[in-house]
């Protein structure tokens, strides 16, 4: 049995079992991690299918679909064939780390490209106008932000400064990133940060950090989304250890009750991530009035 059998046959005992990827994920598979694919009937940006499989001797994986709450499910490798050779599963890890390699290099140039154009678009943007509807609705502050056409642009830079991305803005509060472009461990500072602050807060969304820092007069880091909420957290502890933060959490109860009814799990992206960031990095967390009124209601 060679390596690229194995990983057909778990592949169609999948599509058998109702777990059908509709992006390619064989390659994926060769790694040994456990690995998120698009199945059919997931919506845009949905990842509900997860597989993970064993090269050895004698090859056997497990997979799901968090969507239709298919729980865990095994395949193994039949008697029938022959066992995978030595040769055979370092030829696969060799493939898959130039592979991995290729991916990355193409993600590199992705989001190099991606800068460049968020760094021409933000010098051919004009002022935000105060009566764009996010800024209408939000009542948000518009210093530091700019529009291009109907979408506000909200710029997303690095530890130096950088502009690496940006995040557009429709009237109707649709927020989306520049194809390709980079998120991890990018920012937007909404306010004055220097030598005599002693103060930060870390939060997921502009509106949010631009509502704080209106209420509070501190100076806020928005980190653009969860995944990005502890990796931000994380640098500003490690470049100003000497200032006290608060995380402002989101409250994703909607998700909470998607996840609850699909998968029987209560998960709170917004919540769990602020308190995960918060326990890292010893800060405190705020959360919003729509969780402390739940959290009393179950009491």
């Amino acid at each position: 049995m060679s390596v690229h059998e194995a990983i057909a046959d778990f592949i169609s005992f999948m599509e058998a079992a109702g777990v059908k990827p509709v992006e390619p994920i064989a390659q994926r598979l060769g790694s040994g991690n456990l690995i998120r694919f698009r199945c059919e009937g997931d919506g845009k940006g949905r990842h509900n299918g997860w597989a993970i499989l064993y090269l050895d001797d004698r090859p056997a994986g497990a997979f799901g679909n968090y969507k239709a709450n298919t729980g865990t499910l095994k395949w193994k490798s039949g008697s029938d064939r022959p066992a995978l050779s030595t040769a055979e599963r370092q030829a696969l890890q060799r493939e898959w780390r130039e592979k991995k390699e290729q991916r990355e290099a193409e993600k590199r140039q992705a989001e190099l490209e991606a800068s460049l154009d968020a760094r021409d678009m933000w010098q051919r943007a004009g002022p935000a106008d105060s009566e764009h509807g996010y800024v209408t609705r939000k009542l948000l502050l518009t210093y530091g932000l700019k529009q291009d056409g109907s979408k506000l642009l909200v710029p997303m830079v690095d530890a130096e400064g950088t502009l690496w991305n940006l995040q557009r803005i429709s009237p109707d509060g649709t927020k989306r990133f520049l194809e390709g472009g980079r998120i991890h461990d990018l920012f937007v500072i909404i306010g004055t940060i220097d030598q005599k602050t002693t103060e930060l807060v870390i939060v997921e969304g502009y509106a949010t950090g631009d509502a704080v820092h209106q209420a509070s007069g501190l100076p806020a880091i928005v980190a653009f989304n969860t995944g990005n909420l502890p990796r931000v957290a994380r640098l500003w502890a490690q470049a100003r250890p000497d200032l006290n933060f608060t995380i402002f959490a989101d409250d994703d109860e909607a998700t909470a009750q998607e996840s609850l009814a699909r998968r029987g799990v209560y998960k709170n992206p917004g919540i769990e991530a602020a308190e995960a960031a918060a326990a890292e990095i010893g800060a405190s967390v705020a959360y919003p009035l729509s969780w402390h009124e739940r959290m009393k209601g179950a009491a």
